[in-house]
């Protein structure tokens, strides 16, 4: 309970700051230590100490090679047998009763590069069949550490997004975050209930600060569907 009480409390420091300095090498390694105090005492301290190693970042070169990430972001589109694309982003293949997601955080600098292919604060919505299996491919662009869960849609959401809606419906690093600009993991799971949930970054703080889109499981859809701000570079 102390952990987590202290890790409230860094959580509180990291929302009361501005951008710049949450994404300052000086200001992440200070909070990657806080977090590890926090965690060890909740049987944590391997998780937080991963997120420590990952908070060396060196925002000049790093930005640089942000930019390089963002003009090659793979396209879903690209001549899959049996696929149907959606978008830059989305595709499907209705016979398997299958979906294919890219997830990129930060996929352009909306929200402060705290978004999901361009969406953030709940402005974009993905709608799959119910039953269908859903294959995410999670990559992090941004400078700083990131990670992704699906959630139950909440208000008020939690500093910590820690409960997945699916089983498997979560990256690794689930609250220390992928590493930045190389972190890459996959989520597989089956869309098995239907209604209203929530993509969100399962670091502490984020979720709280715009990082996170809708996620809707129908029974009526036939398709899957994307819609609302979505990135196109």
């Amino acid at each position: 309970m102390q952990g987590r009480r202290a890790l409230g409390t860094s959580v509180d420091l990291f929302l009361g700051l501005p951008r710049i300095v949450r994404a300052s090498p000086v200001w992440l390694a200070i909070t990657a230590m806080v977090l590890a105090v926090a965690l060890e005492s909740d049987s944590q301290g391997a998780t937080a100490a991963s997120l420590a190693d990952s908070a060396t970042v060196r925002p000049s070169a790093a930005l640089s090679h942000l930019d390089t990430m963002r003009a090659g972001i793979r396209d879903t589109g690209a001549a899959q047998a049996g696929m149907t694309r959606v978008d830059r982003y989305l595709s499907y293949d209705s016979s398997a009763k299958s979906v294919a997601l890219l997830l990129i955080a930060a996929a352009n600098s909306a929200q402060g590069g705290f978004n999901f292919n361009g969406g953030s604060a709940g402005n974009q919505t993905i709608t799959v069949p119910l039953g269908w299996s859903i294959d995410v491919d999670f990559q992090n662009h941004d400078v700083v550490p990131h990670s992704a869960v699906v959630i139950a849609d909440q208000s008020p959401l939690p500093a910590i997004p820690e409960n997945p809606a699916f089983p498997r419906a979560y990256t690794s690093h689930l609250i220390d975050g992928l590493p930045a600009q190389k972190g890459h993991d996959t989520m597989q799971f089956t869309a098995s209930k239907a209604g209203d949930y929530l993509i969100a970054c399962g670091v502490p703080g984020h979720a709280l600060s715009g990082m996170f889109i809708r996620f809707v499981v129908s029974a009526g859809a036939t398709a899957p569907s994307d819609s609302g701000t979505i990135a196109t570079q």
